[in-house]
């Protein structure tokens, strides 16, 4: 047992190590001969930012390097080509979760369960019908990439599963959603099983029974431990994406504050949410969208006011009031003074 934990830190150590599937597909890119400043230029990303881990690289990115890499390479199955040579460590902890779970059911609903520590938008569901065993697999990129990210995913985890599984493949077939993004016969030989195309979703297909098979690795306890580390690593980036949205909140209420527009409708579009969605996400931190709007108008007003040039009743136009008294009549409650009195100070 201590053998056995000596190794899991061991190999712990490697996999902080790594780093993400953006650096994955950014180092691919360059080993296929396109130039740093190429790739730097289409995703706005460094060689230093792929290794800071406290920082969730754009996903996007990685869209935006497998489009380039398709118009120079057409009609090549790239992300089979790149996902050959992946390192598992790609998906961090969790492949180490998968490796020592203690059957392959186990594994796969790991990966499940933890998905959002590879992608805060990625969604994966296993589900057991009849003879089979499906885990489906989806993100909002794989309408950008034409394909490439999806195949590239579903084969990490295929070989991923050829390392923990202690007996024959449990993979009977595989869908992809898209057209063939090279020879059909290279997706049949990296699978070592049917691929289908143009099916309604991105999947893994099992065999039902061998769901039960031990993995080679299989250790509760140390699978105990490494989920642990995953809970905490998977609250680290809800609270991560989380303190993201609302500084993209604030920055959203500046920008359009700068445009003098105060409307809640106008904000929701910028964040590119409904107001809905928009009012759920100021009330998870206890704010409220007219609050926001208040907040930036005041600012606003205290700055325009300093202006000596502009009248009050142009300053209460350009904040967006029907007339000057309504202007009054809020700059009183925000600072329990007048705009002149404002003025006099």
């Amino acid at each position: 047992m201590i053998q056995a934990a000596r190794t899991y830190e061991e190999t712990d150590q490697r996999y902080r190590m790594l780093t993400s599937i953006v650096a994955n597909t950014f180092n691919y890119a360059l080993g296929r001969g396109l130039q740093l400043g190429e790739i730097s230029a289409a995703t706005g990303l460094t060689r230093t930012d792929l290794i800071d881990p406290e920082t969730r690289l754009p996903e996007e990115a990685v869209a935006t390097i497998w489009n380039l890499l398709s118009e120079i390479y057409p009609g090549e199955a790239l992300a089979l080509h790149a996902a050959s040579a992946a390192p598992l460590s790609t998906f961090g902890q969790l492949s180490l979760a998968a490796q020592y779970a203690p059957d392959v059911r186990s594994a796969l609903e790991a990966i499940v369960q933890y998905r959002s520590v590879l992608s805060d938008r990625l969604s994966m569901e296993l589900s057991e019908s009849g003879s089979e065993a499906t885990l489906k697999e989806s993100h909002p990129v794989d309408e950008m990439d034409g394909g490439y990210g999806a195949e590239a995913g579903l084969a990490i985890l295929a070989r991923l599963g050829e390392d923990f599984a202690s007996g024959e493949s449990p993979l009977v077939r595989v869908n992809f959603r898209h057209q063939p993004l090279g020879d059909r016969q290279i997706y049949q030989t990296f699978f070592g099983t049917p691929v289908y195309f143009q099916q309604p979703d991105n999947e893994l297909v099992f065999k039902r029974e061998a769901l039960d098979q031990l993995t080679k690795k299989g250790d509760i306890h140390l699978f105990g431990y490494i989920k642990g580390n995953l809970d905490l690593l998977q609250d680290h980036w809800r609270l991560y994406a989380d303190s993201s949205q609302i500084s993209m909140l604030y920055d959203a209420v500046a920008r359009n504050a700068e445009a003098f527009e105060y409307s809640a409708e106008a904000l929701a579009q910028h964040m590119n949410m409904s107001l809905r969605t928009l009012q759920r996400l100021a009330q998870s931190h206890n704010l409220t969208i007219r609050e926001l709007l208040d907040n930036a108008r005041q600012a606003k007003a205290k700055q325009l006011l300093n202006d000596p040039a502009l009248q009050i009743e142009e300053i209460a136009n350009r904040l967006g009031y029907s007339d000057e008294r309504s202007f009054r009549r809020a700059f009183r409650r925000w600072t329990e003074q007048s705009p002149t009195e404002f003025r006099r100070e």
